[in-house]
């Protein structure tokens, strides 16, 4: 008997690869938790010694005006002029190049270094404290860093207050969608204001790579950003197929390059018909460069964008939300929404925001109900997955065949690798009843009995949403969604 991996590699099924999954039972699982436990604990020392480095090179840090003589030279013209600032600016670069050398880093890394120290230190000690305590790791810590920058003390111990209640149960990148919101709440200087300076610092950037590979990055206003994935995502479930060797991460960066480069003005859409041909291994990407191009040109970008009513009319300046990202600023989601087609209109209710909404008896799910799912979701609610819920499949927590409802208590998005793990796996969710908790939470025990609590996103309010682009939210064919290669999930 021969099984295929993920690859698409064949391989023997051993017996005694069946024998061992036939005695595994709690003696096991209860093996593979103290493993997990014990890594748990090595991962909390590693934080807590992260703390110690961090007030460690606060504590240099602060020595170094006191060391001034001894780290300048007293030939340099700069000991003996009238200048201050450039003295001590002269030891600050003698002590981070001394530091970056004694650990072997970089110069910018170790200034970096330096600088977060010296502000979990002096600016947020309650984020310093959950590093000690082995409650975050250094990488929210960053996160927080990042996301209070140039805001007053007081509105930085909110911002560190709102961040620090869900770094405990998010990945850093789900604790910087909420730092998002935070800040936006606390900032004083308007969104837009703020949003166009940042647009000053647009750019791209190439970094070579190990074996003839290279890093392409650009920093674009989030809806473009958005906008630009959305297109390659579109174009790569267009080219995807079952002739096509190519995985998606492979076709994104086809499609980018092939959008870049190719320059057939036009003739590259007529070239649609002939996607079929697709190159191998063995033959040049350049080939199909046209076709490629075409096939992506020929998809409309969308984003999807929450927007308060009274800031739509002009007469309110509460930020709307950018699917996968956060709060954009009113100007650009007004401007956003003139140049939309239509509107999905959701009614939420005056007092608690919630969208209010009926059980479904049947097994599909409704396209206005799956737009309700994707605003209240907005990615995949496994723990610390953030694919964006419109490349999710919805699921039925409990199966639709044992009573489940199509209902909005009952549904979650959910990755095509999640999807197959809560199926094939003894993963298992459950509706949180947690009456402190927010509606619509999740909670996930794992297969050695841990428990994670998956969060909606914040209550939604009116949102845009272009019926045109139905396979966002509609229902998929199997193998359509971009992952891991998996297929769909055997049910």
């Amino acid at each position: 008997m021969t099984t295929t991996a993920a690859g698409g590699h064949s391989e023997v099924a051993r017996p005694e690869d069946a024998a061992l999954a036939t005695e595994a039972g709690p003696h096991e699982v209860e093996v593979l938790g103290t493993a997990i436990d014990t890594i748990v604990q090595v991962e909390s020392a590693i934080r807590k010694l992260t703390a110690l480095r961090t007030v460690l090179v606060a504590a240099a840090d602060r020595s170094v005006p006191a060391a001034e003589a001894a780290l300048l030279s007293p030939a340099s013209p700069s000991t003996r002029g009238p200048a201050l600032s450039a003295r001590a600016e002269l030891a600050q670069r003698a002590f981070v190049a001394d530091l970056a050398t004694a650990l072997l880093l970089p110069e910018p890394t170790t200034r970096t270094l330096v600088e977060e120290a010296r502000t979990l230190v002096h600016e947020l000690p309650a984020t310093l404290d959950a590093l000690a305590d082995g409650t975050i790791s250094y990488r929210h810590a960053q996160r927080v860093i990042e996301h209070t920058a140039d805001l007053e003390p007081e509105a930085t111990r909110a911002v560190e207050t709102a961040g620090l209640a869900r770094a405990c149960d998010t990945t850093a990148t789900g604790l910087a969608r909420h730092l998002r919101r935070a800040r936006e709440r606390v900032h004083p200087e308007r969104q837009a204001v703020r949003h166009q300076r940042a647009a000053t610092d647009r750019h791209v950037r190439l970094e070579p790579a190990a074996d003839g590979m290279s890093w392409l990055t650009a920093f674009l206003p989030a809806t473009t950003g958005h906008a630009v994935m959305d297109r390659l995502d579109h174009a790569t479930t267009a080219l995807a197929g079952r002739d096509e060797p190519r995985t998606p991460d492979q076709l994104r960066a086809d499609v980018l390059a092939a959008l870049l480069l190719d320059d057939a003005d036009g003739a590259a859409s007529a070239a649609l018909a002939r996607v079929a041909p697709v190159p191998t291994h063995t033959e040049s990407i350049d080939d199909d460069r046209a076709a490629v191009a075409g096939v992506a040109r020929s998809v409309v970008p969308r984003v999807h964008v929450t927007v308060p009513v009274l800031t739509l009319l002009g007469q309110g300046d509460e930020p709307a939300e950018l699917d996968g990202y956060g709060p954009i600023d009113p100007d650009t989601a007004r401007s956003l929404a003139a140049g939309a087609p239509s509107f999905t209109r959701l009614l939420t209710h005056p007092h608690t925001g919630a969208i209010l909404d009926v059980g479904r008896e049947s097994y599909v799910v409704p396209a206005d109900l799956r737009r309700h799912l994707v605003v209240r979701d907005a990615t995949c609610r496994f723990p610390g997955c953030g694919r964006r819920a419109t490349a999710c499949d919805v699921d039925h927590l409990v199966a639709y065949a044992d009573g489940g409802t199509t209902s909005t208590d009952n549904l979650i998005h959910l990755c095509r690798h999640h999807h197959r793990l809560k199926h094939e796996t003894s993963w298992r969710p459950s509706t949180s009843r947690d009456p402190d908790g927010p509606p619509g939470s999740v909670t996930w025990t794992s297969p050695t009995g841990r428990t994670h609590v998956s969060a909606p996103a914040t209550s939604p309010g009116p949102r845009r949403v272009d019926p045109a682009d139905e396979a966002s939210v509609g229902p998929r064919p199997p193998g359509e969604l971009p992952d891991d290669g998996l297929g769909p999930p055997p049910f």
